[in-house]
């Protein structure tokens, strides 16, 4: 149960210039709403990376690992999915010694070898599969792979919920203090809506997922993994001024 503090202003009409109109006695209060709803798609990040001995076999070990994880997108049980790629980078790898040696240099530092290295990232539903999706990138060979979100892919709904949570939130609130004050409402002479917030996407930064259907052949991980994501809260806050007599 979360409280909110509201702001109770009685403007009582008062004749400053003969020709002002009498301003309406009113109380502003800001209510605010919250909705929370199961996850209905997830996201997940590989990590990839080839070796060689020089900068050509490195790319190649790269492209190699990089087709076989992307067979996540293929996952037995998805319903949609969305697979993209990093940026690419090769960059070479020293002898040990450097390590430990004081090379004031990097060009006195022998190379021996190169590393290319780039990422995945995986916008799918439903949730159920994310533990799936990370257990076959990991088989497939990715160097590491976790799930960075669960989120909703159309919020729109939750948000109309969370504003009339808001509104009702906000009138209760008014019909209590103009009751305290031997008032009553009359109408709504002003609404202002700041803003609502998802708080997936302000901690994730997410976008939404193409509806593009899984078919072809289906790939299983060896290893199962479930999970069982937390709701996705959806806020909102509106200030809302009554009038009343």
């Amino acid at each position: 149960m979360i409280r909110y503090a509201a702001a109770m202003a009685l403007l009582l009409a008062t004749p400053a210039v003969a020709q002002d109109a009498p301003t309406r006695p009113s109380i502003t209060v800001t209510g605010r709403g919250k909705v929370e709803t199961p996850p209905d798609t997830f996201r997940i990040n590989a990590e990839i990376e080839g070796q060689g001995a020089n900068q050509v076999d490195a790319l190649r070990a790269l492209a190699a690992v990089q087709t076989r994880v992307e067979d996540i997108k293929a996952l037995e049980g998805l319903e949609r999915a969305r697979l993209t790629t990093g940026s690419p980078s090769v960059s070479p790898t020293f002898d040990p010694a450097c390590e430990k040696d004081d090379y004031g240099d990097k060009d006195d530092c022998p190379i021996t070898g190169y590393v290319a290295s780039s990422s995945l990232t995986l916008e799918a539903s439903p949730v159920a599969r994310a533990g799936d999706a990370v257990s076959l990138a990991s088989e497939r060979g990715a160097r590491s792979a976790n799930v960075t979100s669960f989120y909703l892919g159309d919020d729109a709904g939750q948000a109309v919920e969370a504003q009339r949570a808001a509104f009702a939130d906000a009138r209760r609130q008014a019909e209590t203090l103009a009751t305290a004050a031997g008032q009553r409402i009359v109408r709504v002479l002003k609404l202002q809506n700041p803003g609502d917030r998802n708080v997936a996407r302000e901690m994730y930064g997410y976008g939404y997922v193409d509806d593009v259907v899984v078919t072809g052949s289906l790939a299983r991980p060896t290893i199962s993994l479930t999970v069982a994501p937390p709701p996705v809260r959806t806020e909102a806050q509106i200030q809302v001024t009554f009038e009343i007599e």
